[in-house]
């Protein structure tokens, strides 16, 4: 027996007799230890002992039952093995996690705090929701390592991601909690992510467009540094006139993992709009006048769709933007391939259409 298979036994030991959280964090601590010395075939092994447990442990077990699969992953263990199971684990941790935030959220109403911090507050109730509501506190106590786990494994599969996909109740259930917490997870944002998804780009000022196919983009600022590498390049050859972005910043946009204490930079080659920025001759808005704007914070699965296609319109940018290289999921590859180059008729039809569509009302800012 290898000494991962052996490291493996003991840990599935301690998830079924651990007395408290000390043991449970020195039992996984253990098993991690030996992951990084193991085959991928030792590795593969370890996951397949560890399904059946990420398929029943209770949620807190579970945490770190998912987080060594998730460590596992990491150092080449095929993330088809226990992926799916990760997924059917999700919908009652955040069930419970939104329930237990539903909880606290009420128990500050009641008791009519003067603009309370929401960590001051879960740290005041969680003992009584233990008591009251366990599975709910149990699943807030979980919920970061098998987030961690899940997403370890989401980031390296396509086909993973598109089971996750199949199931919009998790992106839905997951907002629903961030919106509790008042933030965006890191969970939301890898549900979200798109794959094989088709892009139409449009630049009214130089009158070109590009069919456009992405995967694996987690947010705009990874889009629009590949679109600014794509799409930038000799007029004559049907490209956009302006500066392509260093190429390291490209490949950390892709699939590069920069060095430690490496800090690179790009600056913005355009202004991503949606749709409904178009004016009616076909223009597109001067200023900083950011209703339409696609927000390089936001992410791809965010840009407005016309006719069922997701449409981006570039224009020069109002003012200089610059953001840091890399990926939000290191080890997602990002992916972004021009399948076709427009003709001048085709952008021509798509901007007359865009200029004389009904618009939608505009975002709040």
């Amino acid at each position: 027996m290898s000494t991962l298979a052996t490291a493996t036994d003991r840990f599935l030991s301690v998830i079924d007799t651990h007395r408290n959280l000390q043991e449970l964090q020195e039992g996984t601590l253990a098993f991690h230890q030996q992951i990084p010395f193991a085959s991928q075939d030792e590795i593969n092994a370890a996951l397949h002992k560890l399904l059946p447990t990420v398929r029943t442990a209770h949620l807190v077990p579970m945490g770190s039952v998912a987080l060594s699969c998730g460590a596992l992953v990491k150092f080449g263990g095929d993330p088809a093995i226990c992926g799916a199971a990760l997924l059917d684990r999700l919908p009652d941790l955040l069930r419970g996690v939104g329930a237990f935030l539903r909880e606290v959220h009420e128990r500050a109403n009641v008791q009519e705090y003067e603009e309370p911090d929401l960590n001051q507050l879960i740290n005041l109730h969680i003992n009584d929701i233990l008591e009251s509501n366990p599975e709910a506190a149990f699943a807030y106590l979980s919920q970061r390592p098998l987030k961690l786990g899940t997403i370890a494994h989401l980031s390296r599969s396509k086909p993973l991601r598109a089971l996750a996909r199949s199931r919009p109740e998790l992106v839905q259930w997951s907002m629903e909690a961030d919106a509790l917490k008042g933030e965006t997870s890191f969970l939301t944002t890898m549900l979200r992510v798109l794959d094989d998804a088709a892009l139409t780009v449009l630049h009214p000022g130089e009158q070109k467009g590009f069919e456009v196919r992405i995967s694996g983009l987690a947010d705009n600022f990874q889009l629009h540094t590949l679109l600014a590498d794509a799409l930038i390049g000799d007029p004559e050859q049907g490209l956009l006139g302006g500066q392509k972005p260093d190429p390291r910043v490209v490949a950390a946009a892709r699939d590069t993992i920069l060095p430690p204490n490496t800090r690179l930079t790009t600056t913005g080659a355009f202004n991503l709009w949606n749709w409904p920025g178009l004016l009616p001759d076909g223009t597109l808005p001067t200023g900083t006048t950011g209703g339409w704007w696609i927000w390089n914070e936001g992410t791809p699965a965010d840009i407005l769709t016309f006719d069922g296609k997701r449409v981006i319109l570039l224009g020069p940018p109002p003012y200089s933007q610059s953001w840091n290289a890399g990926r939000q999921f290191g080890h997602m590859r990002g992916e972004l391939t021009v399948e076709h180059i427009l003709a001048p008729d085709v952008v021509r039809d798509w901007l007359a259409r865009l200029a004389s569509a009904p618009r939608p009302q505009p975002p709040t800012q």
